[in-house]
């Protein structure tokens, strides 16, 4: 069955609910998610734990373990992780690669500097561990997928 979109004006004000939380209304670009729905995504892919996050949306947690069931919110939030994950990863790849540069810069200048040294092999050890994440994140999702296919539910 076809949603049917909004006939209100872009402009029109919201209605003003008293400092309650308004009924959140689904939006059109966001496959039907809505504002509260979108802000569990971003807490849920950000790690946050369920009841800080029911606190936060002033819903139960029961609330949340349901949204997170509908597999358009369940999509959302493993897109969300994904983009999450990408960009740490990639931020940790530039450091990793400044801090091997720092590494052979002390090597060549026979510098000990202990501290230093300890912070490039760290900053190299997550990357490469952000990276064996991000594999086993991708299998998983492949799985998900196969098994969505076949209509099995866990």
């Amino acid at each position: 069955m076809a949603r049917r979109k909004s006939t209100t004006p872009p402009t029109a004000e919201k209605p003003d609910t008293g400092g309650q939380a308004a009924p959140s209304a689904p939006e059109d670009d966001t496959d039907g998610l809505s504002v509260a729905e979108l802000k569990f995504v971003d807490l849920s892919a950000s790690g946050e734990p369920m009841e800080s996050m029911a606190k936060a949306l002033a819903v139960c947690t029961r609330t949340l373990r349901r949204w997170k069931r509908r597999p358009e919110v369940a999509a959302a939030i493993r897109d969300r992780t994904t983009e999450a994950m990408a960009l740490a990863r990639a931020t940790l790849a530039s450091a990793a690669n400044r801090a091997a540069r720092a590494l052979d810069e002390l090597v060549a200048d026979a510098t000990p500097d202990h501290a230093r040294i300890a912070a490039c092999r760290a900053v190299i050890e997550n990357a490469t561990k952000l990276g064996e994440v991000q594999e086993i994140s991708d299998r998983l999702s492949e799985l998900e997928a196969r098994l969505a296919g076949t209509g099995r539910r866990n």
